[in-house]
């Protein structure tokens, strides 16, 4: 599922390609992705996107009508900038066309995404806003401590949880914790005040230098890959490798088909 890295280079990817231009052509090959109707998708046409920003894991579209495309692309959400002339992906569920030449395409595998178009001032009545908790980039060391204050669970839990915070899922919550030297399955309740701000400290930094890593690759070859952007991760997907900061091989759970993976000597259960 995209995460903040991965949203952040697909909007840095797209930002200079989309804003300005008209779109000449919307296609809704599985209309049901869009949530908010896909005739009054059409009304798309004619119109151009002006501004690009993300929301958690959500990436937003302003349009120059004051209204706003909302795309949440979930687990296997794949957006393809091409020209119009292009082989067409498998599945593929939406088609902006653009007076460019290019198409943004969305192509979606197991159909889970999910398209909004609303007014500026409708956007919070999309069903997980109301919820949702404040966008993890977009806080302070002060803001987190508070929020991650009334909770009690799981680190790991709590991370991925997006009622506390969102845009952090599987694969950078192992990350973040792996240079916070947390394990994931500590409570947050034996946590101390030094535990919280390595924890703030390490989400910032992982996000932070992920996405620039993300980015450059991205700028490099585009955004059509099937696979996520994960090659350069520490310790996520990583299990048996020896840990780059002890050397002991890393850790890999998997429950509910999500893996978790972390390293038993520089993140210990207890403190």
């Amino acid at each position: 599922m995209p995460e903040i890295p991965d949203l952040e280079a697909i909007r840095h990817y797209l930002a200079p390609r989309l804003e300005g231009r008209t779109i000449t052509k919307v296609a809704v090959p599985i209309p049901w992705l869009v949530r908010t109707g896909a005739d009054e998708f059409q009304t798309l046409a004619g119109h151009r996107f002006v501004e690009i920003s993300r929301r958690g894991k959500f990436l937003q579209f302003q349009l120059d009508d004051e209204r706003v495309l909302t795309i949440n692309a979930m687990l296997t959400g794949r957006f393809h900038w091409v020209e119009a002339e292009t082989k067409k992906p498998g599945q593929l569920a939406v088609v902006l066309g653009f007076d460019d030449g290019h198409e943004l395409r969305y192509s979606d595998m197991r159909r889970m995404g999910r398209f909004y178009l609303t007014e500026a001032d409708q956007v919070d009545a999309i069903p997980q806003f109301e919820k949702m908790g404040p966008d993890v980039m977009a806080i302070d060391e002060a803001q987190f401590t508070a929020l991650i204050a009334k909770r009690r669970g799981q680190i790991k839990n709590t991370l991925t949880n997006q009622e506390f915070v969102a845009g952090i899922g599987n694969a950078y919550s192992d990350e973040i914790l792996w240079e916070a030297k947390l394990h994931p399955h500590r409570k947050r309740s034996t946590m101390d005040d030094d535990d919280i701000h390595r924890l703030f400290e390490a989400t910032r930094s992982v996000l932070e230098r992920s996405s620039a890593a993300v980015s450059s690759i991205v700028q490099s070859e585009g955004i059509g890959r099937k696979e996520e952007w994960r090659e350069h991760l520490t310790v996520h997907r990583k299990a048996s490798e020896p840990c780059p900061r002890c050397g002991t091989p890393i850790k890999g759970q998997t429950r509910g088909g999500s893996e978790t993976n972390y390293c038993v000597q520089c993140q210990p259960l207890f403190a």
